[in-house]
C-alpha cells in the first residue's frame, strides 16, 4: 500500500509547479505601455488621461510613442520669460549684441513660466496677453505696448545640416523698416559658444541674416534660445521661427512642441 501511494507521488511530482507567480490583472484604468524603441520593454503603468508634466500630451501616449523625446516626466515645450521692457524706440538687436548680453535682459523676469505655444504670432494686438499671441497657458498679466520675451529649451536635431529662420515682418535693419524690434534664434551644438544663429529687424548683422545654418555631428538635442525684443506699439507684432533639415534647405516647418523639451 505504501509503495503504490510512492510510486504515484513519483508519477505527479514532474507535474507541480512550485511558487510560480502569476502575476494579477492591473487595477482598474492602468494599463502597461510599451517603453519605445525596439527592445520591447515594458514602462511602468500609467492611467489614461493623465498628465503629470503639465503639457497637455497624455502620459501614456507620451510613453508608448516611440519617441525618445517625449517624456510623461519632462515637459514638451519651451520655458518663456518675459523680461523688462526696452527703452521707448530702443528696440534694437545692438541690445542683444551676443548671448551673454542677452541673458542679462531677462535675469530679472517679469513673469515666466513653461509653454506650449506662443512662440508664433502675428498680431496688432498691443498687449502679449490678448488670445491672438497664442501663449498656451496664457499669462496672467500684461504690460502694454513694448515688450521682450525669451523662449528657452532643447531642440532634438538629426545628425546633418539644419537651417533656421526668423521673421519679425522687417524688410531691412533701420528703425522703420526694421520694424524697431529684433528676433533672433541661438541653436547650441556641441562646445562652440552661443551666438545669435539667425537675426532680423532693427540693427541686425544683415537682411540675410535672418537665416543662419548649422552642422549637427551627433543626433541629440541642441540648446534653444528664441528671442523676440519689441519696442514700438504702433507696429504690428509679429514672430516667426522655421526650420529644416538638409543642406542649403529653405526653412519653411513649423518648431513644434514634441520637438521640444524645457530645461
Amino acid at each position: 500500500m505504501r509503495a503504490s501511494t510512492l510510486t504515484l507521488l513519483v508519477l505527479l511530482a514532474p507535474a507541480c509547479r512550485i511558487d510560480e507567480h502569476i502575476a494579477p490583472p492591473p487595477p482598474d484604468g492602468v494599463i502597461g505601455v510599451d517603453a519605445g524603441g525596439s527592445d520591447g520593454a515594458d514602462a511602468a503603468p500609467c492611467t489614461p488621461g493623465t498628465d503629470g508634466d503639465g503639457d497637455g500630451v497624455d502620459d501614456c501616449t507620451e510613453r508608448d510613442d516611440g519617441d525618445p523625446f517625449t517624456d510623461p516626466a519632462v515637459y514638451n515645450g519651451l520655458h518663456a520669460v518675459i523680461g523688462a521692457r526696452p527703452p521707448w524706440l530702443q528696440g534694437s538687436c545692438d541690445h542683444l549684441s551676443d548671448y551673454a548680453e542677452m541673458e542679462t535682459r531677462y535675469a530679472t523676469p517679469v513673469q515666466e513660466h513653461d509653454v506650449r505655444a506662443g512662440w508664433e504670432f502675428d498680431t496688432d494686438a498691443n498687449s502679449y496677453d490678448d488670445p491672438s499671441y497664442g501663449f498656451d497657458p496664457n499669462w496672467p498679466m500684461a504690460q502694454a505696448n513694448e515688450f521682450t520675451v525669451r523662449f528657452a529649451g532643447r531642440i532634438q536635431l538629426a545628425a546633418g545640416p539644419h537651417c533656421f529662420s526668423v521673421d519679425i515682418g522687417a524688410t531691412g535693419t533701420g528703425i522703420i523698416d526694421g520694424k524697431n524690434a529684433c528676433g533672433q534664434v541661438y541653436v547650441g551644438v556641441g562646445a562652440a559658444p552661443m551666438k545669435a544663429l539667425a537675426e532680423t529687424g532693427y540693427g541686425a548683422a544683415s537682411v540675410d541674416a535672418r537665416v543662419g545654418c548649422v552642422d549637427v555631428a551627433t543626433a541629440g538635442a541642441a540648446q534653444l534660445d528664441i528671442v523676440y525684443w519689441y519696442s514700438d506699439a504702433n507696429m504690428r507684432a509679429k514672430l516667426q521661427v522655421r526650420h529644416c533639415a538638409g543642406a542649403a534647405c529653405t526653412p519653411g516647418e513649423m518648431i513644434t512642441p514634441a520637438q521640444l523639451q524645457v530645461r
